[in-house]
């Protein structure tokens, strides 16, 4: 790897593995490609920290994922909302808490609505 966009490219690989270390390296390479340049990296370095945190059962801090629990609905539970302010989730490419709020209700209708006979 070489450039930013190697690194990135790495991180969501890595961002897809089963394990806390796998979603920790795919941190650190998404970073590792901010810092060199990639405009794409700092999102996946957002959503690898929330899938490191919730993998180590910590509640994720910028919102990027989203489970499904025993077959229910649709959430970005456990989620500490407060932490961080909606600034720091735009600079990298996060949706504000108002936007994920209403993508969630959108995902949740939309599987309502393919569930109907």
């Amino acid at each position: 790897m070489q450039t930013g966009e190697d690194y990135r490219a790495a991180a969501f690989i890595f961002q897809h593995g089963s394990t806390p270390d796998d979603y920790l390296l795919a941190h650190s390479l998404a970073v590792t490609g901010a810092a060199k340049g990639s405009s794409g990296a700092a999102w996946i370095a957002a959503a690898t920290l929330d899938r490191y945190l919730q993998s180590i059962d910590r509640k994720q801090i910028y919102g990027t994922q989203t489970r499904m629990v025993s077959g229910g609905e649709p959430t970005l539970e456990p989620y500490d909302r407060d932490l961080l302010p909606d600034a720091l989730r735009t600079a990298v490419n996060v949706p504000t808490l108002p936007e994920q709020d209403a993508r969630l209700e959108q995902f949740k209708a939309a599987r309502s609505a393919a569930a109907r006979p």
